[in-house]
């Protein structure tokens, strides 16, 4: 049984969504990808309004989900001295923290765009 410590206060963003994947259930991180690739591929299907938004919130809840999952598999991957199995999951956790970082970038970008509107024409 993994024992986490308490968050320290002044803990970063990445450290505060490591420590918070970290603490959430198999099921939780299972149910953010679910969540994630559904609402993704619902954003691109139908193509509303506001898809861009919509698409880079869910591919958000599918990083951050997946991220958690890989890195529950990589702790064990460690334990289990399988050196394949823990390199893979190292590329597997820094990539889902590539699409986390560009899902936010898009989701900024298409609330500024909406915002902006018809201000700059």
């Amino acid at each position: 049984m993994m024992v986490l410590s308490a968050l320290r206060p002044d803990a970063s963003l990445p450290e505060f969504l490591a420590h918070r994947a970290k603490s959430a259930s198999i099921r939780r991180l299972s149910i953010d990808v679910a969540v994630g690739i559904a609402g993704s591929a619902a954003a691109l299907w139908w193509r509303p309004t506001a898809w861009l938004v919509l698409t880079s919130a869910s591919l958000l809840f599918f990083a951050y989900g997946a991220w958690g999952l890989a890195d529950r598999a990589r702790s064990h991957a460690a334990t289990q001295r399988s050196r394949l199995a823990s390199t893979s999951m190292d590329a597997f956790c820094a990539a889902m923290g590539a699409v986390g970082v560009l899902a936010t970038a898009g989701l900024l970008l298409g609330v500024w765009a909406i915002a902006l509107g018809t201000w700059i024409s």
